[in-house]
């Protein structure tokens, strides 16, 4: 439990470091080769998409967790039927 409370946890700072190093890069950039605002633009939402990169990574951390595992310690188990 305390690893999953890690974990989500950490996601927070994660996002949150991912959208402003993104942004702040862009307009470094932008002071750098004059192109205000647009490398800010792109960069705040390149941040975005590793923020959003970075929950998808923990749901599907979190979902697999959460799976029951079957006697082959798998959680990948075909059901009842014939094999």
């Amino acid at each position: 439990m305390w690893r999953i409370a890690g974990t989500t946890g950490a996601v927070g700072i994660e996002v949150a470091a991912a959208i402003c190093i993104g942004y702040l890069g862009g307009h470094y950039l932008d002071h750098k080769f004059g192109t205000q605002p647009w490398l800010s633009y792109i960069g705040f939402f390149a941040g975005i998409g590793a923020a959003v990169k970075a929950l998808l990574r923990v749901s599907r951390d979190y979902k697999r967790d959460q799976q029951p595992t079957n006697a082959s310690g798998r959680g990948d188990d075909p059901g009842p039927g014939p094999h």
